[in-house]
């Protein structure tokens, strides 16, 4: 296979991975908010919050790039300690009045869209594209366990941490991961007229089924996109890593049955282009553009038209000049006209 490494990883890096500056402006309105809340409860009268806690993709560093228009997700839990959330009898604060609690602390005035009451959080939406979600978590020790309880249509158990937890530990293993994450996310952000997985259940699918055996991350992401489809045609389902739920339960589940389609064009007929004997750089940059759905690599594949151009040319030239005139012998002057004086 034709040698795209750079390629891939200066895709992933300029236009799949944050940006230094995309990841501070989020981490900024982390800590904006995180000072809306306490500030918001303090002056209400109400609990303050034991703890924050980061969590999906920004926690396990594969978020990715979006498109203008398109919705950055941040999600910043909210502990408070159970004892702490009663109501005005006495008995536990239901998940809803919680929740609404957490919505009025931060929403300061200052907000062109007012934050919003969900099932699973408090949103906050920003008009450059940011979407913060707060989930309010319960917090107690039970027999030197700790129990979380996370603020839905009830309290239920939950594993914020967990997930994260999960994340790093099969990272530790596999070095390509957070890339193939994100490089999975990215093939299906460039699609998006499709209904596809989650960011949560395409990472689940890559650390399944992850390839890196290489040290190319354009053989790896070939091997475990193959993987992925291969373990899609088996069954469609997918599971949660921590907990015991399902992320995607119907066997006929369209998101992932959408995503085995798309990646059986990328399978059987995209990469097998990449194992011709007379695949070309251009060609191999070609198929990524086409895997990729994006113009990213238009650069790079005139390039390596005009490079393949040139040394084409250069190969005929060379053996145009090794070659003598029809009507010479090589070392004698002769003319088309004139009988060589060589020949008797």
């Amino acid at each position: 296979m034709i040698n795209c490494n750079r390629n891939i990883k200066n895709y992933h890096d300029e236009k799949v991975k944050l940006t230094s500056s995309q990841m501070g402006d989020l981490k900024e309105k982390r800590r904006v908010n995180r000072d809306r809340v306490k500030r918001g409860l303090e002056s209400s009268g109400a609990p303050g919050p034991t703890g924050f806690i980061t969590q999906g993709s920004f926690a396990m560093k594969t978020i990715i790039q979006e498109e203008p228009g398109r919705t950055y997700d941040l999600d910043e839990g909210v502990i408070f300690k159970r004892a702490s959330l009663v109501g005005s009898g006495g008995a536990d604060k239901t998940a809803l009045n919680a929740r609404k609690m957490v919505r009025d602390a931060v929403d300061d005035g200052s907000f062109d869209t007012p934050p919003e009451v969900k099932t699973n959080c408090v949103r906050i939406v920003y008009s450059d594209g940011i979407q913060v979600d707060m989930p309010v978590y319960r917090r107690e020790t039970e027999e030197a366990q700790v129990v979380m309880d996370l603020a839905s249509g009830d309290w239920k158990e939950s594993s914020p941490q967990g997930v994260t937890d999960w994340f790093h530990a099969a990272k530790e293993t596999r070095p390509f991961l957070r890339q193939l994450v994100r490089l999975l996310k990215s093939f299906c952000k460039n699609r998006p007229s499709y209904l596809l997985p989650s960011g949560f259940a395409l990472t689940v699918l890559v650390d399944e089924c992850y390839r890196g055996e290489s040290d190319r991350l354009d053989e790896n992401l070939r091997q475990t996109i193959e993987a992925v489809y291969a373990r899609l045609t088996q069954k469609l389902t997918v599971r949660h890593p921590v907990v015991d739920e399902w992320l995607i339960e119907d066997v006929a589940d369209s998101r992932t049955a959408k995503l085995r389609d798309l990646l059986e064009t990328a399978v059987k007929e995209d990469f097998q282009k990449l194992d011709l004997p007379n695949c070309t750089r251009s060609k191999a940059l070609k198929v990524w553009k086409k895997v990729f759905h994006t113009d990213y690599f238009d650069s790079a594949i005139k390039e390596a038209e005009d490079k393949e151009k040139e040394k084409a040319a250069g190969a005929v030239a060379a053996l145009g000049s090794d070659r003598p005139k029809p009507w010479s012998c090589g070392d004698l002057p002769c003319t088309p006209h004139n009988r060589c004086p060589r020949v008797s």
